[in-house]
């Protein structure tokens, strides 16, 4: 399914030599404080990364995250990624986090946007999820101009997004 590339930026299957990029970001403070959890570790990093490198794209009841890689800087930026269920053939759930030093540029909007269409193309996905904190204001409104609605969540403190095709 991957590459998928854009004016900007290249989504792809991670790498080990990703891993000091995702590192430097998934840490971030600006980052943590959406995120439920703890920083990964070095090695747990290591892991996490080597995991979705050999991921097979048609796997199910997996998470599948990809690198999002800055063509003319040719460093890792972010990362965005899908839950498949197994049940459900025809939906999945969106993630994403990208590096403090590239939010408000619209780096995540087009990556998201690729992503998006490539998951209704290529995998023909219908239902397409996505939930963010109470407080992220930025990852709320990206989602609303990728086209998915706001539904009502019962979840304390979680926002509730779902894009139907």
């Amino acid at each position: 399914m991957l590459p998928i590339t854009t004016e900007r930026l290249v989504v792809r299957p991670f790498t080990t030599t990703d891993l000091d990029d995702f590192l430097a970001y998934q840490s971030h403070p600006d980052v943590r404080r959406h995120l439920q959890g703890q920083p990964h570790t070095d090695e747990a990093a290591a892991s996490y990364v080597a995991a979705q490198a050999a991921l097979d794209d048609e796997q199910r009841d997996a998470w599948h995250d990809w690198a999002v890689e800055h063509r003319g800087l040719g460093r890792v930026i972010g990362n965005l990624g899908v839950y498949l269920p197994a049940a459900s053939p025809a939906e999945g759930d969106l993630g994403f986090q990208f590096s403090p030093d590239f939010h408000g540029q619209g780096f995540a909007r087009e990556a998201a946007t690729a992503l998006v269409g490539a998951l209704r193309s290529r995998w023909g996905l219908t239902r397409i999820t996505a939930s963010c904190d109470e407080a992220n204001a930025a990852s709320a409104r990206l989602l609303l101009a990728l086209g998915f609605d706001e539904v009502v969540d019962e979840t304390e403190g979680r926002r509730s997004f779902e894009l139907l095709s």
